[in-house]
């Protein structure tokens, strides 16, 4: 990994960002969180997660590189600092072309974080009731 983005590696970490922000893609699902910065530095942590669903520690390990050099090769600049992710891969990332991978982490984390930007706070529902 380079100086910009860090590795998650408590088991802890990965259920806080279980709990945060999901996006959906073919080859894995990226969660995301934003952690308190006081506790650590701000840099981008990244975790990796392969149920056993998906294979034998072969395919797993295999998968886990696959995705680790992925994000090892993305633009530093999609990372948010003061963030944590999880990349949960799925059977695909296995057959998919690297550049498929490299294409979806890239979408993935560019729209994770614009739907988080885009959240405002809930507006009370207008009661057609009322008027009556």
């Amino acid at each position: 990994m380079r100086l910009g983005v860090l590795r998650l590696k408590k088991r802890v970490d990965f259920v806080a960002a279980a709990k945060g922000r999901r996006q959906h893609q073919r080859n894995f699902v990226l969660q995301a969180r934003e952690r308190d910065s006081t506790l650590e530095d701000d840099l981008a942590r990244v975790g990796f997660t392969v149920t056993k669903k998906v294979g034998k520690a072969v395919v797993r390990n295999r998968i886990r590189r696959r995705l680790r050099e992925a994000v090892r090769l993305a633009d530093e600049s999609l990372f948010k600092t003061g963030c944590d992710y999880v990349v949960a891969a799925r059977r695909e990332a296995l057959t998919a072309s690297f550049d498929e991978l490299r294409g979806e982490l890239g979408r993935a984390l560019k729209k994770i974080h614009r739907a988080g930007d885009s959240r405002s706070p809930a507006a009370p529902a207008a009661d057609s009731k009322q008027d009556l």
